[in-house]
Parts: structure tokens; C-alpha cells; sequence
């Protein structure tokens, strides 16, 4: 994961310059998600912001000199499937992002839950 992360972070202040990542930094500060702030370069939409779920498709791209990498963002949350097998099935890879926060991920598993 931190491979990623560290990846992700190049991937998007190569696409997104410093002033607009600063810009997201104090916006995602004045609404408490200061550690939220690098999705905002994909999440774009206020709706996504404010409720912490992807729901539309984002895309970000970065390079090496031999390869051309781009980054899909899909929805995660149940009520968003349709589009996250959109974004699935346009990528040759995957990586699932799973919460460490107490409780989250078991929660899943309840009555009517997605997990």
C-alpha cells in the first residue's frame, strides 16, 4: 500500500500542479478532512466531498520512461456498483483499498451491508 501511495502522490503532483494541491489542502482543512485532500484531485464533484464516496469514475495518469500508468478511482459503496464495474472493467489491475478503521470493515458483513 505504501508503494501505491508513494506512487499516487508522484502521479498526482506531476498532474496537478502545487497551487490547486495547496488549494485542496486548505479547502479539505476548513471541512476537517485534512488527510483527504489528494483524492480531491479526482474526486471533483462537491457531492463526493462532502459525503466521502467516490461516485463517479476518476482518472489521473503518470509515466515512466518505458510506461504509460493510469490511475482509475471507482466507487466503493453499494449504492455506486454500476459504476465501479465501469471503472473495473477498463483496468488490467486492481488494488482494494480496505478501511483499518475500528469496526468498519466488519461492519460490512452485516444484514444488508455489502461486504
Amino acid at each position: 500500500m505504501t508503494i501505491f501511495l508513494r506512487t499516487s502522490r508522484k502521479c498526482l503532483t506531476r498532474q496537478v500542479d502545487k497551487r490547486t494541491l495547496e488549494k485542496y489542502q486548505n479547502e479539505a482543512r476548513e471541512k476537517s478532512r485534512e488527510s483527504w485532500y489528494l483524492s480531491w484531485a479526482l474526486d471533483t464533484n462537491e457531492e463526493e466531498r462532502e459525503k466521502r464516496k467516490t461516485i463517479e469514475g476518476g482518472r489521473a495518469w503518470f509515466e515512466t520512461e518505458k510506461k504509460h500508468f493510469i490511475i482509475l478511482d471507482a466507487p466503493g459503496h453499494k449504492c455506486f456498483v454500476p459504476n465501479m464495474i465501469g471503472g473495473a472493467a477498463q483496468a488490467d489491475i486492481a488494488i482494494l483499498v480496505i478501511s483499518t478503521r475500528k469496526g468498519e470493515f466488519e461492519t460490512g458483513f452485516g444484514r444488508g451491508e455489502q461486504t
